[in-house]
């Protein structure tokens, strides 16, 4: 069995949103008095209070307060789990000598949702082609609430677990399923081998010479965002409009999200669904767009220049789309291979006798001195990671030896790759 999941957007009534609004409230009031009853333990004992001691209160909780009741006992022991896993992630990055980021409490109006770790306590009914309902609760103070969305897996699906979203005032329904290899499977419709280089200027260039445009979601409304971020700093922070634009900024920060996830889901799907194979590089977004700032002692250079090119990074969601990449070529039957970028050095290497040419990242054309060879340097990256896909063995060392320099230029050396070639699966 697999785990695949769902987000459905919910549709509350005034009535349910209110209840739902008061659930959160209640489920961010325990987080913050479990929060507080740690502190104050250490504080003046010296004493550490686990999961299971806090745990182990909530019948009496429920007692004295009546309304925790129909949160759902799993629902409660999941919000203190939370608060447990934080404080592992607080004495995980103190150990290893990170900044730490001790838990906080947390305001009502900032607490993302709650969980139900488990299928007890709500049930999910899919009706027609894009709707259903939500079922929360039991008997008579059940709520069914109107939700949109479909999956893809049918009747065979089951469910595992639920978290409630509330979103820029809007709320989700996010369902992971349990699903049969059988129900997860793309149907392949060609047998191609592609090498893919990811980037900026273009979003994909192929070993073949084709490309995917960058549609830059954050460019494009980039004048837009500005100029609600001006509006809003000239307002009184806290004042009725301070708020609406700060909800416009986030939603328009949202719309985004979606035009990029779109789009990564569109692309990615037509990849796997077509080619057998497909051949990339690793990246590492988080240390492409890391800051330049610095410290006071040793302050960073081109800071402005280097925040914009993070933002593009992000942008372009190169992370994401390895991520829907790595699952959806599972499901298709297409191998996924992925270079080691540090050892292999796909950019810098010839495609055509395998020698190491250092560019910046100005030069975008690549000039072999050693073969003559000559091509987009994008379309080389790709064209090189392709031939470490189907070369046998691992590394650079399972590469033949670069030619040796040669003063005059030389003819132009092509060497046959899987990518010219038919070749079946």
């Amino acid at each position: 069995m697999d785990c695949r999941k769902v987000t459905f957007k919910l549709y509350p009534n005034a009535r349910e949103t209110e209840r739902l609004t008061t659930w959160v409230r209640l489920h961010c009031e325990l987080y913050n008095a479990a929060l507080q009853e740690r502190i104050e333990a250490y504080r003046k004992a010296g004493k550490s209070i686990s999961y299971y001691d806090q745990q182990n209160v909530l019948p009496e909780i429920k007692a004295a307060r009546p309304e925790f009741v129909e949160l759902g006992s799993h629902a409660l022991q999941q919000t203190l789990r939370r608060l447990d896993l934080a404080f592992q992630a607080f004495f995980r990055r103190a150990k290893a000598g990170q900044t730490p980021g001790f838990p906080r409490f947390k305001a009502s109006k900032r607490f993302s949702g709650f969980c139900y770790p488990d299928p007890a306590g709500w049930k999910l009914h899919q009706q027609g082609q894009r709707g259903g309902t939500l079922r929360l609760g039991s008997g008579k103070e059940a709520m069914s609430i109107r939700l949109r969305g479909q999956h893809r897996f049918g009747a065979e699906a089951k469910p595992n677990d639920l978290t409630i979203i509330r979103k820029n005032g809007e709320w989700f329904a996010s369902v992971t399923l349990r699903v049969p290899e059988s129900a997860c499977a793309r149907e392949r419709t060609d047998n191609q081998h592609r090498g893919v280089d990811f980037g900026l200027t273009d979003w994909a260039t192929f070993d073949n010479g084709e490309t995917i445009d960058n549609p830059r979601w954050t460019r494009n409304e980039l004048p837009r965002l500005a100029e609600l971020q001006r509006q809003r700093a000239k307002k009184k922070k806290g004042s009725v409009r301070y708020k609406r634009l700060t909800q416009q900024v986030a939603r328009l920060h949202e719309r985004i999200g979606n035009l990029r996830r779109e789009f990564l889901h569109q692309a990615t799907t037509r990849l796997v669904t077509t080619c057998a194979v497909i051949a990339t590089e690793e990246l590492q977004t988080k240390n492409m767009s890391r800051s330049a700032k610095g410290t006071l002692e040793k302050p960073g250079r081109m800071v402005k220049q280097k925040a914009g090119l993070n933002r593009e990074i992000l942008s372009a969601g190169l992370g994401m789309a390895h991520q829907m990449l790595a699952y959806k070529a599972v499901e298709a039957g297409t191998r996924l291979h992925m270079s080691n970028t540090r050892q292999l050095k796909p950019s810098q290497r010839c495609s055509g006798c395998w020698a190491v040419v250092p560019k910046t990242l100005a030069q975008r054309v690549h000039v072999c001195p050693h073969c003559g060879h000559t091509m987009q340097r994008d379309q080389n990256s790709a064209l090189v990671v392709l031939i470490d896909a189907h070369t046998p063995g691992t590394g650079v060392a399972a590469r033949p030896k670069p030619l040796a320099r040669q003063r005059a230029k030389s003819k132009s050396l092509t060497r046959e790759t899987p990518a010219t070639t038919t070749q079946e699966v």
